[in-house]
């Protein structure tokens, strides 16, 4: 399936997120790009910077028959794929006295074989039965729980499938991010411009920094905050979406936003890069082994213009089986487990 007919079953599958997430997710997926590809490369000074947190794989719930499932693939090519699971902390508290809720749950899927790059972003408000508790919930409830560990366990339990790697980043560590990077690049319309000024205030008093307003349109490169507020509004249209406004304007704004971040880390010098992913490790929490990716380095970066051409995402699971429901006092987002478990084992896995 090509980027066009994922893009239009990922719109039709869109679903309204919290204000947080389209942004997490761009930081979040780029972070896991800089722990498994730049971290390699600078792997001998690199590790002691990471905040690594390992897990109790006997307590993952994780499917170990998924192989026979899938289609398509040898056991050598199934087991080259990488599949990580991206959460977003919405605690804004760099104590790390409180974990908050996952209020950004994505799967990145790097799949060698097809030179692929998928994003699969699970709705907050999914309902699951969490470890502990008598009745379903939502399942970003989980990370408040029990954080990483439950946390993948109830998206395995609920999907039946065998993720066992994590990236997690505190929400007050994003706007830095992007900052250290210089900003990143976009085109922007007339339309945009006022709602990114609309809404910057709130991200400015959020990062503490006196607020900076876009005073012109077209090429402009947008500060952590100006970015956040482009990502998060949907009023305005999109130069290069084909709907005026919505969801699917903000999910190509996201594209937009991520894809220059990545051109703008590619662009500067090692020294440069070396002092980006000092940040970046140092605000995120995560149990991948970086040194068994090494071997996996030089195939990555010989097809890197084929993977970055070939990024695409989606919604799991899809509003095709899916429905909103009101619940023990919550809305949630109740779904058909067998079918989203074909749907995950098909986007991760066979295209």
């Amino acid at each position: 399936m090509d980027e066009e007919k994922v893009v239009k079953k990922g719109k039709k599958s869109k679903k309204k997120m919290n204000k947080w997430l389209k942004v997490v997710l761009i930081l979040l997926l780029v972070i896991v790009l800089s722990i498994v590809i730049f971290a390699s490369i600078f792997i001998g000074n690199k590790l002691g910077k990471i905040n690594f947190k390992h897990l109790d794989e006997a307590n993952l719930g994780i499917n170990a028959d998924l192989y026979s499932e899938i289609v398509g693939l040898t056991k050598k090519e199934y087991d080259q794929v990488i599949n990580i699971v991206l959460l977003g902390s919405d605690s804004k508290d760099m104590d790390n006295t409180y974990s908050g809720s996952s209020d950004a749950i994505m799967i990145i899927s790097v799949n060698p074989k097809y030179k692929s790059i998928k994003l699969i972003s699970i709705p907050r408000d999914t309902a699951a039965y969490i470890d502990g508790e008598k009745n379903r919930y939502k399942i970003n409830a989980a990370f408040a729980r029990g954080r990483e560990q439950l946390a993948i366990k109830t998206i395995n339990e609920t999907f039946n499938l065998n993720l066992k790697e994590y990236v997690t980043i505190n929400i007050s560590s994003m706007y830095d991010i992007i900052n250290e990077l210089g900003g990143v690049e976009v085109n922007i319309t007339k339309d945009e411009m006022r709602w990114i000024n609309e809404y910057v205030d709130m991200f400015y008093k959020f990062s503490g920094k006196p607020t900076k307003k876009i005073t012109s349109y077209g090429k402009v490169t947008l500060t952590g905050e100006q970015a956040a507020a482009h990502v998060k509004e949907r009023m305005a249209g999109s130069a290069s979406a084909t709907e005026s406004h919505g969801d699917y304007g903000r999910t190509v704004r996201q594209r937009e936003v991520f894809i220059s971040m990545l051109n703008k880390i590619a662009s500067k010098d090692m020294g440069e890069i070396s002092r980006i992913i000092d940040l970046i490790l140092s605000q995120v929490t995560t149990n991948i082994d970086v040194a068994k990716y090494t071997t996996m380095l030089p195939e990555f970066l010989s097809n890197k213009d084929e993977y970055l051409n070939n990024i695409t995402s989606v919604m799991l699971p899809s509003l095709d089986y899916s429905k909103e429901i009101y619940e023990n006092g919550a809305y949630l987002y109740v779904t058909d487990a067998t079918k989203a478990k074909k749907d995950f084992i098909k986007y991760m896995y066979e295209m």
